[in-house]
């Protein structure tokens, strides 16, 4: 007898295997993370412990003057609508000079250049490369000068952040300048320097990264960071000291508060250093040897240049601009 055979068992084709897909960008980017070894650490020795050297200067040096009650006072009255500009202020030039990246925010500076306009005053902004070397622009400064001598007027330098640096920088390289200028006023400038530039300058990966991104993204030399570090800062001051005969008042600041844009920085250089600033600048580094010194503690570094939203500032970058200049051209 047959044996009936078993039946037939249907096989499925075997599937033809489709092209592997491409990984997508994100998906590489994940890879290659994944693949790194892992980073050492990287921050360096970072720079605890140089805030406020300018302190440890030799004895002789001229002692600063608090003009932080007397700031008060005026301020005061330039909220109420009252004058307080000294009838000389319309015999001189006022020369603005923007800080770092200041060509890249809107609005830098603008309030405080109206309201000097409003007051009637001849103000004019220095065309210096926000992004620039120290020495290039203290030429453009230099030029400024000479030119304002040359029409026979007399200047009042205005700088904010690292403008500030640079309106010490032409006096102190060009000594026979001073002739020219009647005051100066620094707004929360790194004059001992800047830690966060240190630190950004100092770190390898930091300092690679700023390299790359400052020609990139801001057509700006990355050395010009650097030139804001407290190592740069001490060597130019040594050689290069500020002169004493040139009536200069100064804005020195901090603030820890989480209304700042620049909440993040104050708190890395509070819990790292224990450095009271402005986030970007301490209020030790800030402070001009001989100069008239305001200290306030509740204004970040971005309050001198541009309005806050309403609730966030205690200060107008007008009102505070024209009362430093009271300031300079008050007779001490």
């Amino acid at each position: 007898m047959t044996q009936p055979s078993p039946p037939e068992v249907p096989v499925s084709p075997i599937p033809t295997p489709s092209p592997e897909r491409e990984p997508g960008a994100i998906a590489r980017l994940t890879r290659g993370l994944r693949g790194l070894p892992a980073a050492p650490r990287w921050w360096g020795p970072g720079c605890g412990g140089m805030a406020g050297w300018l302190l440890n200067l030799p004895a002789g040096a001229p002692p600063s003057v608090d003009l932080t009650p007397r700031f008060h006072a005026l301020l005061a009255r330039v909220r109420d609508g009252e004058p307080v500009l000294p009838v000389e202020a319309w015999r001189h030039q006022y020369v603005l000079v923007r800080g770092m990246l200041g060509d890249e925010l809107p609005g830098y500076l603008l309030d405080n250049v109206q309201r000097l306009e409003r007051r009637g005053l001849d103000v004019r902004e220095a065309p210096v490369d926000t992004e620039g070397l120290l020495l290039d622009n203290v030429a453009v400064l230099r030029e400024a000068l000479l030119d304002a001598a040359h029409f026979g007027r007399s200047v009042v330098l205005v700088g904010h952040s690292k403008g500030g640096v640079e309106c010490t920088a032409v006096l102190a390289l060009y000594p026979e300048l001073r002739r020219v200028v009647r005051a100066v006023v620094t707004l929360q400038a790194p004059y001992g320097g800047s830690p966060i530039a240190h630190d950004l300058s100092t770190t390898p990966e930091m300092r690679r990264l700023i390299d790359f991104a400052f020609p990139l993204l801001f057509h700006g030399v990355s050395r010009s960071v650097e030139e804001l570090s407290y190592t740069k800062r001490m060597e130019f001051i040594r050689r290069h000291p500020y002169p004493t005969d040139i009536p200069t008042v100064a804005l020195a600041t901090s603030r820890l508060s989480r209304l700042s844009s620049l909440y993040a920085l104050q708190r890395y250089l509070d819990e790292r250093y224990q450095y009271a600033s402005d986030g970007m600048v301490t209020a030790l580094d800030a402070e001009v040897p001989g100069a008239g010194m305001v200290r306030l503690s509740d204004m970040d570094h971005a309050e001198a240049a541009l309005r806050a939203f309403p609730g966030f500032s205690r200060y107008h970058p007008g009102d505070l601009t024209e009362v430093m200049v009271a300031l300079a051209l008050e007779p001490r």
